[in-house]
């Protein structure tokens, strides 16, 4: 999912420095999207607007001259964003994060009345649209949410402040810091200490919030009779440090890695070396290790693996979970990630990750990798539980892609990744590593094909 950041200051108040709090935050949002990245910031009457395709911190780096203001929003992501629009109620600037399921539908309704699409019909175009039928801002977000099928959180820079929205279902979580002088809202608040920022609360579902100054006011709610927290927030989308809900996303990683390590201790498997897929992996593995540490300090267990890094991210290499097609997704999977140059012979290596979609990662990249070592026996436990629905609330998996839909059987599917065993954490045992009752949180992609999304 894109990420997007959004500054609005008092400047009696605010004794920072806008455009460097809007850029660096900003940039805390790259891991979340690579494709293209954008600035807009609004003075006194007037919205300007930057965007450039690319990572944000390169192609912004010498193009920040006319972007000063006192209101802002900065987006990473897969399309060129945030989008300038002009209505009936003035001009505004909108970035998105989310998904819309019923965008061919929405798009041929809008042609069939007349309009055309500049980017191709892309979600932010279909929202910005929606919105300008309403009667203001709150009225025309909330006619737009009754049109749209998805989840979605919304940032819109007019001239009143910044709107900002989390869908009534909640998946996408947005969280409100604060500064002297200054309120500000992101997808991701990993940035906000390094800053001076601090934790405010969350957007609640439905909620439409204006940030205005240095306050933020409700100013609509849409109701929602069913709100649930995408979990995979928590176990990979969202940078190691970030915290929602008060739980530490890097705690929760560690917890699924221990459930992981309990299960093994307890059927009498204690493999010689635990190792993470980087970056993803790292904190799974961590847990794994540590509850191997804290039994044999109980003294359950007379010996426990050693930690140690048997793959290496090169670290100028990109991210591949946000790329937009499989091919592109693939090389980068490639790229970043290298064997050691040590010698594993005769090793019985658990390989931690975050999660199996397609499986194609681990078949032809990680594996070949890992067996150059000279491994011995290869055991990847993961952290999510496994993925038997694709989720229709992304973009990146579709429909027939997935392992568990291809290869239904355990056994057969450990055969085909050429790995000697294979762990999830249940859906209930993730739930508990989270530390918030089942029902609150989404793991649609975790259920079975009844769920309707296969």
């Amino acid at each position: 999912m894109p990420g997007f950041f959004v500054l609005s200051i008092d400047p009696t108040k605010y004794k920072g420095k806008f455009l460097d709090d809007l850029f660096w935050l900003t940039f805390y949002q790259q891991h979340l999207g690579e494709d293209y990245a954008g600035l807009a910031t609004y003075d006194s009457d007037k919205i300007n607007i930057r965007t450039h395709r690319g990572l944000f911190r390169p192609t912004f780096s010498r193009d920040v001259f006319g972007l000063e203001g006192k209101m802002g929003i900065g987006y990473c992501g897969d399309n060129r964003e945030p989008i300038l629009v002009d209505s009936k109620f003035g001009e505004f600037a909108a970035c998105f994060s989310g998904n819309i399921i019923n965008k061919v539908e929405l798009v041929e309704r809008f042609k069939n009345y007349g309009h055309s699409f500049a980017w191709g019909g892309v979600d932010i175009e279909i929202i910005t649209k929606l919105i300008a039928e309403g009667d203001g801002f709150v009225n025309g977000i909330k006619g737009m949410n009754d049109e749209i099928q998805g989840a979605y959180s919304l940032s819109l820079l007019t001239d009143e402040g910044v709107y900002i929205v989390s869908d009534p279902s909640g998946r996408w979580p947005l969280v409100i810091g604060e500064k002297t002088g200054s309120i500000a809202a992101t997808t991701d608040p990993c940035g906000f200490e390094n800053w001076g920022f601090t934790h405010q609360r969350v957007v609640e579902p439905g909620e439409i919030v204006l940030l205005k100054k240095d306050r933020a006011e409700t100013k609509g709610k849409i109701l929602s009779t069913k709100t649930q927290i995408c979990t995979f927030v928590w176990v990979y989308t969202n940078f190691p440090n970030a915290v929602f809900k008060n739980i530490p996303v890097s705690a929760v990683r560690k917890r699924l890695g221990a459930i992981l390590a309990k299960r093994d201790i307890k059927r009498g498997f204690i493999p010689d070396v635990v190792a993470p897929v980087p970056d993803s992996g790292r904190f799974c593995a961590i847990g794994y290790h540590q509850e191997f540490c804290r039994q044999i300090n109980r003294k359950n267990i007379d010996r426990i693996p050693e930690y140690d890094e048997v793959l290496m991210k090169y670290p100028y290499s990109g991210r591949s979970y946000p790329r937009s097609n499989q091919v592109e997704r693939g090389l980068e999977a490639h790229i970043k990630q290298l064997g050691s140059g040590e010698d594993y012979s005769g090793k019985r290596v658990v390989v931690c990750d975050d999660s199996i979609r397609r499986g194609t990662q681990i078949e032809k990249n990680l594996v070949p990798k890992l067996r150059a070592l000279n491994i011995k026996e290869i055991h990847f436990r993961i952290s999510n539980p496994d993925s038997l629905s694709y989720c229709r609330w992304g973009k990146t998996i579709k429909k027939g892609e997935l392992i568990a839909t291809r290869i239904p059987s355990m056994k057969r599917r450990i055969k085909f990744l050429g790995i000697e065993s294979l762990e999830h954490p249940t859906v209930q045992e993730l739930a508990e590593a989270v530390g918030l009752p089942l029902e609150t949180l989404c793991v649609d992609c975790d259920l079975p094909a009844q769920a309707g999304f296969i």
